[in-house]
C-alpha cells in the first residue's frame, strides 16, 4: 500500500513538473510550487528526489523512457517490413516532438551543454547527466533491431543509414524546413535509398495532428 502511494505521488510530482517546465522553463520552476500543486510537503519531495536536479533528472528519464518505448512499439509492429519501420519511426518521432516541447528539447540537446554547469539551469532542461543523447540511444535501438530482423542488410550500411536518419530528423526539429508530412517523407527516402529499400506504396506519412 505504501509503495503504491509512493508511485502515485511520484507520478503526480513528475506530471506537475512537466506542466510547469513546458509553461515557463525549468530554471523558473520551484520545488515549493510543485509541492503545492501536488499537495505534499517540500521535505517529502526532497526525500524522494534528493534535490531539484534529481527531480529534473527523473523527469527527463521518464520522458526518455516513454519515447524509447514508443520507438520499440513502432518497430515491433513492422518486424517484417524494414522500409515501413523506417517511415513509421520517423513519423513517430516528428509527432512526439511536436506534441511535447520537453521531449523536443531533450531530443535536440547538445551533450556539451549538459556538461557545462553554466548551462544546466537555463532553458527547459538538460538531457540526462551523461554524454549520451536520447537520439543516440534510439539510434542504437534501430541498428540492433535491423541486425536482428534483417541480417541480410550490411551492418555498416545500416549504421550509416540510421546515423543520417537521426541527423536529418534532428535538423528538422531544430530548424523546420517544411511541414512534417513532406519532411518526414524526404527524411525516410534518404535512408531507404541508402539501404536499397523500396519506399512503401502507402508511405504518405499522413499525420492526423499535422497543421
Amino acid at each position: 500500500m505504501r509503495m503504491s502511494f509512493r508511485r502515485h505521488m511520484r507520478e503526480q510530482v513528475l506530471s506537475a513538473a512537466h506542466v510547469l517546465t513546458v509553461e515557463k522553463g525549468w530554471d523558473r520552476v520551484r520545488v515549493a510550487e510543485i509541492a503545492t500543486r501536488v499537495g505534499v510537503s517540500r521535505p517529502t519531495l526532497y526525500k524522494e528526489f534528493g534535490d531539484k536536479q534529481g527531480l529534473g533528472d527523473a523527469l527527463i528519464v521518464r520522458e526518455g523512457e516513454r519515447f524509447l518505448a514508443g520507438i520499440r512499439r513502432v518497430l515491433d509492429e513492422h518486424r517484417g517490413d524494414a522500409a515501413e519501420a523506417i517511415v513509421c519511426s520517423v513519423r513517430f518521432t516528428l509527432e512526439e516532438a511536436t506534441d511535447s516541447p520537453l521531449l523536443k528539447a531533450v531530443l535536440t540537446s547538445n551533450p556539451a551543454d549538459v556538461r557545462d554547469e553554466n548551462a544546466r539551469g537555463t532553458g527547459i532542461l538538460p538531457l540526462l547527466t551523461s554524454s549520451t543523447t536520447l537520439l543516440q540511444i534510439a539510434s542504437h535501438e534501430l541498428v540492433c533491431w535491423f541486425a536482428e530482423h534483417f541480417p541480410q542488410l550490411d551492418g555498416d550500411d545500416v549504421a550509416d543509414g540510421v546515423d543520417a536518419l537521426v541527423r536529418l530528423t534532428v535538423s528538422h526539429l531544430v530548424l523546420p524546413a517544411g511541414d512534417r508530412q513532406n519532411t518526414g517523407r524526404q527524411i525516410s527516402r534518404v535512408a531507404l535509398r541508402y539501404l536499397g529499400l523500396d519506399e512503401p506504396p502507402c508511405a504518405t506519412l499522413t499525420l492526423d495532428r499535422d497543421h
